[in-house]
């Protein structure tokens, strides 16, 4: 049996921006949808996309 790797795990939040990304939304309209700065939206798609290179 293959051991879970818990820091590949996405958190809550990137989990919620990955959905959003696929459904088109721009950045600026994710924080507005999650009512956090555009800086925390661009730091989550950095974290899912480096995750992503692993």
């Amino acid at each position: 049996m293959e051991s879970f790797n818990f820091k590949k795990a996405l958190t809550s939040q990137e989990i919620r921006v990955s959905v959003l990304l696929t459904k088109e939304y721009e950045p600026e309209e994710i924080a507005k949808i999650m009512q956090v700065s555009l800086h925390t939206v661009k730091s989550l798609i950095y974290k899912i996309k480096r995750m992503n290179l692993k």
